[in-house]
């Protein structure tokens, strides 16, 4: 998992702010929503394919737990990963936390 932990954060960050934006831009009836809208979805794409390339490397987690992160990642996108970034799931993916 060389060299990608760092980007893999950042793109569901970026994400997530363009998510925020372009929902707002909806809200507030822009015509750019449907340009932040799609770059939303491209990076939301981006994030998913690294974080399921990090739980499928890692040697800490057991397949039982792989498939139900792999599976709340793909299913509860935005909701997953906040779970997955910032409730512990990806220091125990990363071997930095014990079970």
């Amino acid at each position: 998992m060389k060299n990608l932990e760092h980007q893999t954060k950042q793109a569901f960050l970026f994400s997530l702010a363009f998510y925020i934006v372009a929902i707002l831009a909806r809200l507030f009836n822009l015509g750019i929503f449907p340009i932040l809208g799609s770059l939303s979805i491209l990076l939301s794409l981006i994030w998913v394919i690294l974080v399921l390339r990090e739980i499928m490397l890692s040697r800490t987690v057991s397949n039982t737990e792989r498939m139900f992160m792999a599976l709340s990642i793909v299913l509860l996108n935005v909701v997953g990963g906040v779970f997955y970034f910032f409730f512990g799931w990806r220091k125990q993916v990363l071997g930095l936390m014990k079970k």
